[in-house]
């Protein structure tokens, strides 16, 4: 089994609209598509099974303090399910926001991202903000109890009146060279996340295994959560200091512009890439533009 070093990388976890059937990501004209909305989902072992990370397009997931990761989860329009638990966001998901000029859905922020958001002019809402638009379960305790679904989401990309987005998600492609085939590897996130994903020809995709809780199910039909496309980004990561949780433990910063070594998995292949951006620093989303290397993935 092919295991992943957990230093300075961040996972893209790729669904690709899996009831579509789609898997690499390219550009597209399309009639100016709204912004996506981008919700923070927690992942400690309290949060699982969470809800609606099937129905994303994109989800992406980055150290949090303490070795415990998050999820920022991409739609592209408003999901037809809950989706949850939503928690705080975190300096990765600043510029996920910047790269994806999308509309951020979370459930507040340490005083300094705060502060960032609040200057960042993109528009953000959290449990305050989102005006019951974000709401409790009683189902389960705070703070792994906060939600959103479709509906909700709708109405908070309507008071948002968000611009419009030139850049589009998914649609299939044929690889450039053949990938090595991989029946499952592991992604180190932190020392105390180490998720196993294994591909299931029968679904089309990859499925994923916590080490302390088993399968990654979603809380609604508790069956697997599939990813067509699985990306692990090798990027910089150092200590935010400005961060610090309610344990005393500074925050992190991923640098998430520039370029890397990534490894992509894919219809049960890997394909190595020697730089996931070549375009630069201005080419964000990576995977949306004609000089990707992704592009050429199936």
């Amino acid at each position: 089994m092919l295991s992943v070093p957990w230093r300075q990388l961040i996972v893209l976890a790729a669904s690709a609209c899996a009831a579509c059937g789609e898997t690499a990501v390219s550009p597209q004209a399309t009639p100016a598509p709204p912004a996506p909305l981008i919700v923070q989902v927690e992942n400690s072992d309290a949060a699982r099974p969470q809800s609606g990370l099937q129905g994303a397009s994109i989800v992406y997931e980055y150290v949090a303090e303490g070795g415990v990761s998050r999820f920022s989860a991409i739609y592209p329009s408003p999901p037809s399910t809950k989706v949850g638990p939503v928690r705080s966001a975190r300096l990765a998901t600043i510029a996920l926001l910047h790269q994806f000029r999308g509309v951020l859905v979370y459930s507040g922020a340490s005083r300094y991202i705060q502060s960032l958001l609040d200057s960042s002019g993109s528009p953000h809402y959290n449990e305050t903000t989102a005006a019951g638009d974000l709401f409790r379960s009683s189902g389960r305790a705070a703070p792994h109890n906060l939600y959103t679904d479709g509906a909700h989401l709708a109405d908070l990309l309507t008071h948002a009146s968000a611009p419009s987005i030139d850049y589009s998600f998914f649609s299939r492609r044929s690889a450039k060279a053949p990938g090595r085939s991989v029946a499952s590897f592991t992604v180190a996130i932190s020392p105390a996340e180490a998720p196993v994903w294994t591909w299931d020809a029968a679904r089309g995709g990859w499925t994923r295994s916590e080490p302390d809780t088993g399968p990654l199910l979603d809380a609604a039909d508790g069956r697997p959560v599939v990813s067509t496309t699985v990306i692990v980004q090798q990027v910089a990561v150092t200590e935010a200091p400005q961060v610090v949780d309610a344990n005393g433990a500074h925050g992190v910063d991923h640098q998430l512009a520039g370029s890397g070594a990534a490894q992509v998995f894919v219809g049960g292949k890997e394909f190595a890439l020697s730089n996931w951006d070549p375009c630069g620093s201005n080419s964000w989303p990576p995977a949306t533009r004609p000089c990707s290397e992704v592009t050429g993935l199936p």
